[in-house]
């Protein structure tokens, strides 16, 4: 547990082992954010449910990570379950996160998943005296651990146009070769990142609508932007859903493309080779009288005869631009 203990001209930051070492620290003067990362200890959570009263049901919902985001309102606090979308590396190897925030009057408790987030800009400008985290309320705080949420969504989303490019310049340059599965696994790859950031948009909206005690109205001005934000993404994934779209209807035309080539040079080798299979059929035939096959220049009047229909073929289709 990473507790961190703040106001306009006071920070600390502590390491926690128990809940009941919050007790005392509930009571106090400063604001205070507790990041709990993992959700493997139950007696933990538990204990933490009981000091601060939280329903059980929200209890649950803390500890499923498949449910879908919420926001939710009770007497004390504010419940706010939504998904963290990261990756490091590839987009192949996104990771999706649920991280839950309870919002009171002066504390901000937030459970993750694992110990991996996107908080460090906020851990940082969380240490700086005259930034705004430090004068305004617990709720503005929250704000900003869902803005941090949903601006690292445009790192993604930079990531998905990447590949997207990538695919595109590969499919359409030939310089490398792609399959059909590579393109559906990069479209069910925006269909969760869809699925998870879109109810986000949702929350945002609850919470401008609300009038909950623990919310400033004050503050809730903040929340336009990111609500702008989240309608960007959004039309963002939509457009780039399109592109995949179009990349696999193009990727299916060259492929029909290059089936139809090869169909086209096939029928251009059968077709030069019917009357030559028929000359030698002809004169294949074992009947006795064949005055051709007498003739002291046949062998020779045959093999011109295949090489200029050959050559009168090709100059044919060539003329016709059939290749």
């Amino acid at each position: 547990m990473e507790l961190y203990l703040f106001g306009e001209n006071f920070f600390e930051k502590h390491l926690l082992t128990s809940a009941g070492q919050l007790t005392e620290l509930l009571k106090g003067p400063h604001k205070i954010w507790l990041n709990i990362s993992g959700l493997g200890d139950h007696k933990l959570i538990s204990e933490l449910g009981n000091l601060l009263n939280i329903h059980s049901l929200t209890i649950e919902d803390i500890m499923d990570t498949g449910q879908r985001p919420k926001f939710e309102e009770f007497d004390d606090f504010v419940f706010v379950s939504t998904k963290m979308i990261y990756t490091k590396r590839a987009l192949e190897e996104l990771e999706i996160e649920q991280i839950s925030l309870l919002i009171g009057p002066n504390y901000v408790i937030t459970f993750q998943e694992n110990h991996k987030d996107v908080f460090d800009p906020i851990r940082t400008r969380l240490e700086n005296p005259t930034g705004r985290m430090r004068k305004l309320g617990s709720d503005y705080f929250a704000y900003t651990l869902i803005n941090a949420i949903t601006d690292h969504y445009y790192k993604v989303m930079e990531m998905v146009s990447e590949a997207n490019e990538d695919l595109e310049d590969q499919i359409i340059k030939a310089r490398k070769k792609v399959k059909l599965e590579d393109l559906y696994i990069h479209r069910k790859t925006l269909q969760e990142i869809r699925k998870n950031t879109w109810p986000m948009r949702e929350i945002i909206s609850d919470w401008k609508k609300s009038d909950h005690p623990v919310l400033n109205e004050k503050n809730q001005i903040y929340l336009n932007d990111t609500y702008e934000h989240t309608i960007e993404i959004l039309e963002n994934l939509e457009l780039q859903r399109e592109t995949i779209t179009t990349l696999v209807e193009i990727y299916m035309t060259q492929l029909s493309i290059k089936q139809n080539e090869v169909m086209k040079t096939l029928t251009i080798i059968a077709t030069i080779f019917i009357p030559l299979t028929f000359i030698a059929g002809v004169y294949g035939m074992n009947f006795t009288h064949m005055p051709e096959l007498e003739w002291e220049y046949s062998y020779l009047i045959v093999w011109v005869f295949f090489i200029l229909s050959a050559g009168l073929m090709l100059y044919y289709f060539k003329k016709k631009n059939w290749f």
